[in-house]
């Protein structure tokens, strides 16, 4: 205890040093602004692809850079006031563990995809606004700020899935924005009744149970945590993927961003078990939901739209317990979600050795990282007791369905196929081998990521998860992930080099089993879809139009609303 006590005291005396001297607290502009940089500079040398890629790429990878300098030398929070945005609202920035944590899943992938895939410079210059707004959601110091940043980069992949297709299936607008909104209105309560609505500074009483349902449901319509096809599944539909992947990598994550927050807000926890046991059973759900459909899916592409639904169902279960080993394993699911939003939109249609190894890394199969994350994250479940322990056996059985899936969507045929030029199959081979390889790696990963955005929100007691070398310690038990994932990842290399190169046949496959309620709710679709609607009234119910017709206004109306939305949340 006085060691860590004496540790605690070198940081707070090195972050001041950091940002008096060599890194000032100005610096946490700088990710955001190297991106507007870039999208700045796309703009003046519109037109020439290869320059685009260029610049792309190194301004998404210098902002990695400068995240990573600005935590890792100080490993502390750092802040940056810069002044107020209304009524006694401030306009802070705040990089801490969790934002790190966050910061890295959104920029990873999307760098490497705005590196490697070639687009349109419009698109890119609205796809690196979209990050910059991103980024600045996660850097947000508090509620308001974040529901404005969030709604930004929303309404920002929408527009950039637009100008990729404008007939393709994207998310709502409409329903994005009302997240943001459902934020911004809890971000309005806490400044009212609490005096403030910054992450650290909220009373704990002022986190009543109305309040968290309006940021729980803003998190939930954020990332499309449904049981049905939210909108991550339906990008995959898409005729191609640029856009599709940084939309992913980019929001995706937002709405799990909100509530880890929640528990800082609440000093560690939720404001009532009911809270924790909801979230994890729609975990449950949402992770149930997209094995289902990926165990009846058509073709491998089908099934590759639903592995990232998948694990974040798994993650929402993960940090749904209100338990530190919970939260944990939520984060490093996270961390295998951003991995494999780099590398599924990279993957060339036809089968293969880049496709297997896909699938094994996204299954959770041994000795993967996505394996070690689910045994803690079910362990989790039941150290919790109650009835979060059955939860933990739902997500047992789920994970089972979810692993006869991946052996269905080896064979299954390709699919509706993207452009050639926007795959790297070496490169998505790589993302999805660095998954299995690191299995035996997960307590370093716990303990450089993971762990500190934990303490960040949530008190450590005794017996907390602890992230080292060679194994991972919990309340109950301990897992040797070197001396048990190493064996098997030597095994399974050796089986792959003797096996000699995949021969792999496409065909159709049976399902598993059909959902009576998939079933019930195409019939109802298909119903609706017939019914008429005379045509003097059918701009009122198309949502589609509604949408293109609000988005249409010029830049000048697009600042005049977004000054608006900011004036009107921080009254």
């Amino acid at each position: 205890m006085k060691w860590r006590v004496r540790q605690a005291k070198n940081r707070r005396m090195l972050a001041s040093f950091t940002l008096t001297g060599a890194m000032p607290s100005i610096a946490l502009l700088a990710p955001a602004a190297l991106l507007l940089a870039s999208a700045g500079a796309l703009q003046v040398i519109r037109g020439r692809a290869n320059i685009d890629r260029i610049v792309l790429g190194v301004g998404s990878a210098a902002a990695i850079v400068v995240v990573i300098a600005l935590w890792v030398p100080v490993r502390s929070s750092q802040e940056l006031n810069l002044g107020q945005l209304g009524s006694g609202t401030p306009f802070d920035l705040r990089l801490d563990a969790v934002g790190f944590a966050f910061t890295l899943m959104i920029l990873v992938p999307a760098a490497i995809l705005l590196t490697l895939q070639p687009r349109p410079s419009q698109e890119a210059t609205v796809a690196m606004l979209a990050l910059a707004a991103a980024v600045l959601t996660v850097e947000a110091g508090g509620v308001l700020l974040t529901a404005i940043a969030g709604g930004a980069a929303a309404t920002l992949v929408v527009i950039q899935l637009d100008v990729e297709d404008l007939k393709a299936p994207r998310p709502p607008w409409g329903l994005l924005l009302a997240a943001w909104l459902a934020l911004s209105w809890a971000g309005a309560i806490l400044q009212v009744r609490g005096g403030t609505a910054v992450y650290a500074a909220v009373p704990v009483s002022t986190l009543t149970v109305a309040v968290f349902v309006l940021i729980a449901a803003a998190a939930v319509i954020a990332s499309g945590l449904f049981p049905w096809r939210g909108w991550a599944s339906q990008l995959w539909g898409r005729p191609g993927l640029s856009a599709a992947g940084i939309a992913v990598a980019t929001l995706y994550p937002l709405g799990f961003y909100l509530l880890v927050r929640g528990y800082e807000i609440g000093d560690g926890r939720y404001p009532a078990f009911s809270m924790n046991a909801i979230l994890a059973a729609l975990g449950v759900l949402v992770a149930f939901g997209a094995a289902a459909r990926s165990q009846a899916a058509a073709t491998r592409r089908e099934y590759l739209g639903e592995v990232i639904p998948g694990l974040g169902g798994f993650a929402l279960i993960g940090i749904s317990l209100g338990t530190p080993l919970g939260l944990v394993a939520g984060l490093v699911t996270l961390a295998v979600a951003a991995v494999l939003a780099a590398c599924l939109p990279l993957l060339p249609d036809r089968a293969g050795t880049a496709s297997l190894v896909a699938v094994v890394a996204a299954a959770g199969l041994p000795p993967g990282l996505a394996f070690g994350a689910r045994v803690i994250g079910l362990e989790a479940t039941f150290e919790a007791g109650n009835l979060l322990g059955l939860i933990g056996i739902a997500g047992a059985a789920t994970w089972i369905v979810s692993l006869i899936a991946a052996a269905r969507a080896i064979g299954l045929p390709a699919g509706r196929g993207h452009p050639v030029a926007e795959t790297a199959p070496r490169v998505a081979m790589g993302l999805a081998a660095s998954i299995v390889i690191a299995g035996p790696a997960i307590g370093v990963l716990i303990a450089s990521l993971a762990l500190p955005a934990q303490g960040e929100v949530m008190p450590t007691p005794a017996g907390a998860p602890i992230g080292g070398l060679a194994s991972v310690l919990s309340v109950s038990t301990v897992l040797p992930a070197v001396a048990l994932f190493t064996p098997v990842l030597v095994l399974a290399v050796a089986a792959y080099v003797a096996a000699g190169p995949v021969v792999v046949h496409p065909e159709a496959r049976p399902a598993l089993f059909a959902l009576p309620a998939t079933l019930l709710f195409g019939r109802v679709r298909d119903r609706l879809r017939r019914v008429a609607v005379p045509a003097s009234y059918r701009s009122l119910v198309d949502l589609r139009a509604l949408e293109a017709a609000a988005t249409g206004g010029g830049p000048l109306l697009w600042l005049a609303a977004l000054i608006a939305l900011a004036f009107a949340v921080s009254r």
